[in-house]
Parts: structure tokens; C-alpha cells; sequence
């Protein structure tokens, strides 16, 4: 693995070389999904996927690096940060998966329930199939790339989990607008899916 220094990785990545892209995420990838693993109870870890949460926090990384939002100046900054995102994903999935109607504490009960209904286990939470699961994502990027600047940062933000007054504050809009604009996004992705 390279010894070179975070912050000449992040100016040559921008620079365009992707394989500096390539050596930060492997500096890193493994300490942060212990990170994210110690973090989850085992429950949890049944929902969500240290791994995944990772890859969130680099995408969240990469994408503000090149918006120039992070300044990187001293040795230990990309771990803290990286650190410091994936925390706030992890927090936020945690908030997601526990929410009171998908709550991970209701599980068993709601199983048990939709059993004596002749339903198994398998039938509820059923993952989509991979094709369901593309063209789920092929949608989102055709409504995504349909939108202006604003709308689409607030779909962004709100695929992120950022609360609605999170994502008022980011776009300096009202949280009444973010959630017109957010039911908005909702009707069209829904008609589009056949919602």
C-alpha cells in the first residue's frame, strides 16, 4: 500500500487520477468496517451492512472533496473524517431501522402475527430480485437527472437519511418547501414505479 500522504492523494485523485481514489478507499475500508461493525448490535447487523454503510461514507466523502468542502491539513484528518461520517450514516441507518412502523424490535412479534395469517417469515421483508433492484435505481437516475440543482439535492439528502430539517438548512430553504419538494419527488417516483 503507498505511504504516500493523504492530503497528495486527495490533490492527485482530483487531479484525475483514479487510482489515488482507489488507494484511499483501501487505506481505510477495513478499520472503518470494524468501526461500523463494533457499533451494530447483532440485531442491527442483520439490517444493515457494515460494508455498505462504508461505501456510503466514502461516496459522501468523494463527492464533497470535489466540492471542495472538506480541508484536509495535518496527518490523522482523512481517518477522523472518515470516522466521523461513517458514524453519522451508521446513526443514521440505526434511526431508519428503528423507526416505530419498521422498527428492528417488532420483527419477531410482526412475524409471529403474519404467520398465524399463513404467511412464513420469507414472505415478509422480502428483498427485491436484482432486476427489481435495477430498475428501481434506473428510475431514480432518470427522475435524478431531470431535476434541477436544488430538488436534486434534496432527493439526495433525503436518500441519506438527513431529517427534513437537515436537508432545509443544507439547501437554505424552508423545511415547508423541502417538504413540498420531498412529496413532490414521492408522486413522481411512485407513478413512475406504478406506485
Amino acid at each position: 500500500m503507498s505511504s504516500e500522504k493523504s492530503v497528495d492523494l486527495l490533490a492527485k485523485w482530483k487531479a484525475g487520477d483514479e487510482d489515488a481514489a482507489r488507494i484511499l478507499f483501501e487505506r481505510y475500508v477495513n478499520q472503518l468496517c470494524g468501526l461500523a461493525r463494533n457499533r451494530l448490535s447483532e440485531r442491527m447487523q442483520r439490517r444493515v451492512e457494515p460494508e455498505d454503510i462504508v461505501h456510503s461514507a466514502y461516496r459522501s466523502f468523494f463527492r464533497k472533496a470535489d466540492d471542495e468542502v472538506y480541508t484536509l491539513s495535518q496527518s490523522g484528518d482523512l481517518w477522523k473524517l472518515l470516522a466521523a461520517i461513517t458514524i453519522n450514516k451508521l446513526r443514521g441507518q440505526v434511526e431508519f431501522h428503528t423507526a416505530k412502523k419498521r422498527g428492528v424490535y417488532t420483527e419477531e412479534s410482526l412475524a409471529a402475527h403474519h404467520s398465524t395469517m399463513g404467511l412464513g417469515p420469507q414472505a415478509i421483508g422480502q428483498e427485491p430480485s436484482p432486476e427489481d433492484a435495477v430498475a428501481v435505481i434506473e428510475e431514480l437516475q432518470t427522475v435524478l437527472s431531470g431535476l434541477d440543482p436544488m430538488k436534486r439535492q434534496v432527493l439526495e439528502l433525503a436518500l441519506q437519511n438527513y431529517s427534513e430539517a437537515e436537508i432545509a438548512q443544507e439547501v437554505q430553504r424552508s423545511a415547508r418547501t423541502v417538504r413540498r419538494v420531498l412529496q413532490e419527488l414521492r408522486s413522481q417516483l411512485e407513478s413512475r414505479l406504478g406506485g
